[in-house]
């Protein structure tokens, strides 16, 4: 079977302690046919946030690449109502930016937010959801909020992350699982072995 490849994108622990963790926990054993690959945004880049209006920059370049490789996105970000943390926000305007050589252009993207209060009504559309439309991505929605993230995840004595809420880790599987068949349509690659259509 072919896998979709799928880059996982997050703040660094500082500005987001769950975004990573969250990733890790999807990335294993993750939806069948699909390779989650997690990156964290290179703290380098945060600190050239005033460089943007250079041409390039090698670790820009090379995430620029990642995510051309891949055949689609998955980006976790706190659910608020605010601008992104600014290490987050500086990697998308890397990969945004110009949006006639963005590698995000018309690929699949999933948003996956988090917050350490108990469910409430989401805003229609979060900062970095904002950020993807304007950069011609195709975001593959609703975005998945997980509340009380701090206690959907917990850390296993190897060191490996897993979900502690089952119904979280569901929403989260289905959420990747369309953004895989997304990216398989949109790659031309014929549906995973196991696919079923889900009729939500």
């Amino acid at each position: 079977m072919e896998n979709v490849l799928l880059l996982g994108l997050s703040a660094p622990a500082d500005d987001d302690p769950y975004g990573d963790p969250l990733l890790r926990a999807l990335s294993a054993p993750g939806a069948s046919g699909t390779r989650l690959v997690v990156s964290t945004a290179p703290s380098v880049l945060a600190r050239a946030g005033s460089e943007i209006i250079a041409p390039s920059h090698p670790v820009a370049d090379a995430l620029r690449q990642m995510a051309s490789l891949a055949d689609g996105i998955v980006i976790t970000t706190p659910e608020t109502a605010a601008a992104p943390p600014t290490s987050l926000r500086t990697l998308l305007n890397w990969l945004t930016w110009p949006t006639e050589g963005s590698p995000l252009i018309g690929k699949p993207v999933a948003v996956i937010t988090t917050s350490t209060a108990p469910a409430a009504e989401p805003e229609p559309y979060c900062e970095v959801e904002r950020m993807l439309f304007s950069a011609g991505a195709t975001i593959i929605g609703p975005r998945t909020v997980v509340p009380r993230v701090d206690r959907a995840l917990r850390e296993e004595p190897d060191g490996q992350v897993a979900f502690g809420d089952p119904g979280a880790a569901v929403r989260l599987l289905f959420h990747v699982h369309r953004t895989a068949a997304a990216a398989r349509e949109t790659s031309g690659l014929p549906p995973a072995d196991d696919f079923r259509p889900w009729l939500l």
